[in-house]
């Protein structure tokens, strides 16, 4: 300190920095966990980088969130505990002076963060409600949430190997042993949600249950009655039927029942809808005690056709002398009523349908019989109805899913039988199965419990296996650039198929390709025919078809390739020797280069089968090269593959048995084949194993600037064949001395490659 006079200053104080940052921050909120479990909460924290001090306002929703209302939280609200789900942020804010009222500095509200409150744990139950479920039958499985408000909820569920619905209810249609497995579901409304349900575990039975019939005792005492029951252990709401001698007991649905007539009977259950059968039961003998006798009432025929008549025969075993009343009962709602008296014949002829019995009667006064056991003869009606394919495929493969209609002129309600296979047939117009095997479906209409139509039969013809369409491709060798038409072929062609188009993608880790499907082939083409415009490099395509609802499709076909002899800098084939003829005995070597370090190597030939094997099966692999050590049935189209899936370009190779031709792999050439003289050249004569070649020069001229060599191949054999003969023609691209023949085959400037004939001796 500085004293003068009665005045005093202090020093100047050390120096303070003051940085400004010019942004404006924004807080960060984070939270522990997204979801809030049952009846617990969540942790979210509010932050500001590289500052301190803040105090933070909270929001939900949008809306600021009242600090009151969370639980747990700390000073100065920067960690708080939340129970409720929705859409959290936050905002930091801090005076700008050091304090005194001073007005509050905000950040940037921070990030948004979406939290789910799970409210409750869903049950799965059963409709119904059967302890026992069997193939075939119809079940509906319920996701259940207590309280939930009557708000949409949308479902998840969770099934073994199906997809499942976003409703509350999961209906399994003609459940199979498939079905079996373990079933869960959750749902979501808005930010809440629940846990998963407990496993509920659906187990179907593969066989069709039979019904059994008890009786309490199997004679009925004279005047009495016996009680029968049926039943289908371990499973319940049944309905059932009842069958006496065959013909179907005109009695309610229900288990138990007395009768009072001698007679075979059985049962059979029923439950749900479609109505779901079991077997019949077996048959319960019911004898009756009396001092009468019972006749015995048979019919030859229990259907009447259409204009027809069926006969009806009663007799009492043993005695003689007996006339006989015969009865009908139109229907269930009527009585039997008599309609023959003491009549001399055991047989008549009847034309109506109904419910007949027969009494006989002897003597005077007369002493009569019991009535005989009932026979139900249902009448056929003029009427044949049709049976309609749909779709109307003339051939339909295993696996595929069809429905048959039985249609019916004229407005009579009717119910339908249909006559099957080892099929569960419904009673309704519709059939809708999934084929497994070719055979004959028939339909027929059932006006009451007397009156049919006509059986009409269709028969279904089912292949098996599915189909494999056979791809093929034009043209074969590309142009750079030109367009590439894929057609894909299938039996029965028109039959509504769609075509999926695929790029085969090489994998080297196994023999086959992975499937990338095309542009535009997602939903499948109606034409078999697909165009693929500027393909510049060797590739290989697959395709399939499919059709149905659910779509069913074929095999994939076999790859097939389109080849270009153009190499590009990914991948590469090289050939040495460089030449497309090669001999049996001599060793060729494919190289692959580009950007990837593994390779394989394929090739296409029209003698082996897969065509498109690769070098281990025919070669030896070292690194990125393939030799052939002998080209035994090596002719063919050979080309690289690498590890990132590229294609190289293709290359050509012929083999020879007894000529060589020479000329390099990847240049242009022109020739053609005649059949000439030939001398020996003194030119080439240093060159081993050649017998001769080239006899005529001819001089280049303006007009077409080439050269002609004619060589014989082996004048010494005594098997001379005009084959033997060879000529070749070469274009050169400028004028040739001739007085330098050589020059006309390897001349500098021309670049012309070199052609040599070989004889293997």
């Amino acid at each position: 300190m500085v004293r003068e006079g009665d005045r005093q200053l202090t020093e100047w104080s050390d120096a303070v920095t003051l940085t400004v940052r010019s942004d404006k921050p924004r807080a960060t909120l984070t939270a522990d966990r997204t979801v809030i479990p049952l009846g617990g909460s969540i942790t979210l924290t509010c932050s500001v980088d590289g500052s301190d001090d803040w105090k933070f306002d909270w929001f939900r929703n949008g809306r600021q969130y009242s600090v009151g209302r969370i639980r747990g939280n700390t000073e100065p609200y920067r960690v708080i505990s939340v129970s409720e789900g929705g859409v959290y942020s936050c905002r930091g804010g801090r005076e700008r002076g050091g304090g005194g009222g001073d007005p509050v500095f905000q950040t940037e509200t921070s990030n948004e963060v979406p939290i789910q409150k799970t409210v409750s744990k869903p049950t799965v139950t059963l409709q119904p409600t059967w302890p026992v479920i069997y193939r075939g039958e119809t079940v509906t499985l319920r996701c259940e949430i207590q309280d939930d408000g009557g708000t949409q909820w949308t479902y998840e569920w969770r099934p073994t190997n199906r997809n499942s619905p976003t409703s509350s209810e999961y209906r399994i249609n003609r459940v199979s042993e498939y079905d079996n497995g373990e079933y869960r579901c959750k749902a979501k409304r808005g930010r809440q949600l629940t846990d998963w349900s407990d496993a509920f575990r659906l187990t179907v039975r593969s066989d069709k249950p039979r019904a059994t019939v008890t009786a309490h005792r199997t004679t009925i005492p004279a005047g009495g009655s016996v009680t029968l029951s049926c039943s289908v252990e371990g499973s319940g709401d049944w309905k059932f039927d009842w069958f006496r001698n065959g013909q179907q007991y005109p009695v309610d649905q229900i288990r138990v029942i007395s009768v009072s007539e001698g007679g075979e009977y059985s049962c059979r259950g029923q439950r749900g809808n479609p109505v779901f059968q079991t077997e019949k039961s077996r048959e319960v003998s019911i004898q009756k005690t009396g001092n009468r006798p019972t006749p015995s009432l048979t019919a030859k025929n229990y259907n009447i056709p259409a204009g027809g008549s069926v006969a009806l025969s009663c007799s009492v075993r043993g005695s003689a002398g007996w006339r006989f009343d015969w009865f009908r009962q139109e229907s269930v709602h009527h009585s039997a009523q008599s309609i023959r008296n003491n009549e001399s014949s055991g047989t008549i002829s009847v034309s109506n349908e109904g419910v007949y019995s027969c009494r006989g009667g002897r003597g005077d006064p007369v002493f009569y019989t019991e009535t005989s056991s009932e026979v139900t003869i249902q009448k056929t009606v003029p009427i044949t109805p049709t049976v309609i394919q749909q779709p109307n495929w003339s051939q339909i493969y295993r696996g595929e899913k069809v429905t048959l209609r039985c249609e019916i002129q004229g407005g009579t309600q009717w119910t339908y039988e249909w006559r099957t296979t080892n099929r569960n047939s419904p009673s309704s117009s519709e059939y809708r199965i999934t084929a497994d095997s070719s055979g004959d479906y028939g339909c027929r209409g059932r006006r009451d419990r007397f009156t049919l139509t006509e059986w009409r039969v269709i028969r279904l013809n089912v292949s098996s296996p599915k189909p494999q369409p056979v791809l093929s491709v034009s043209p074969s060798w590309l142009n750079p650039g030109a367009s590439v038409t894929l057609s894909c072929e299938v039996k029965h062609q028109d039959a509504g198929w769609r075509f999926f188009w695929y790029k085969a993608v090489s994998k080297l880790i196994s023999s086959s390709y992975s499937l990338e499907l095309l542009p535009g082939s997602t939903n499948g083409t109606e034409q078999n025919s697909f165009i693929i415009q500027g393909q510049n490099h060797t590739a290989g395509f697959v395709c399939r078809a499919g059709r149905g609802e659910p779509e069913f499709y074929t095999y994939y076909s076999e790859p097939k390739f389109v080849w270009s002899a153009d190499s590009h800098p990914a991948a590469s084939l090289s050939v040495s020797p460089d030449r497309v003829q090669h001999v049996i005995d001599q060793p060729v070597t494919l190289k692959c280069s580009g950007n990837d370090t593994k390779w394989r190597v394929r090739r296409f030939t029209d003698t082996t089968s897969p065509s498109h094997v690769q070098c281990s099966n025919w070669g030896t692999m070292h690194g990125s090269s393939c030799t052939i050590n002998r080209l035994w049935y090596h002719s063919g189209v050979y080309w690289c593959e690498s590890e990132s899936g590229e294609f190289s370009n293709a290359v050509n190779i012929t083999v020879q048995g007894r000529m060589l031709l020479l000329f390099p792999v990847l240049k242009t050439f022109l020739f053609h084949y005649t059949c000439k003289y030939c001398k020996h050249n003194p030119l080439l004569s240093s060159v081993s194993n050649i017998v001769c070649f080239s006899g005529t020069f001819k001089k280049m001229n303006k007009e077409n600037k080439g050269i002609k060599i004619f060589c014989l191949l082996n004048p010494r054999s005594s098997a001379f064949i005009p084959s033997s003969w060879l000529s070749l023609f070469l274009t050169v691209s400028s004028p040739v001395s001739p007085s330098s023949p050589l020059l006309l085959i390897i001349g500098p400037i021309s670049g012309i490659i070199l052609i040599i004939f070989l004889l293997l001796l």
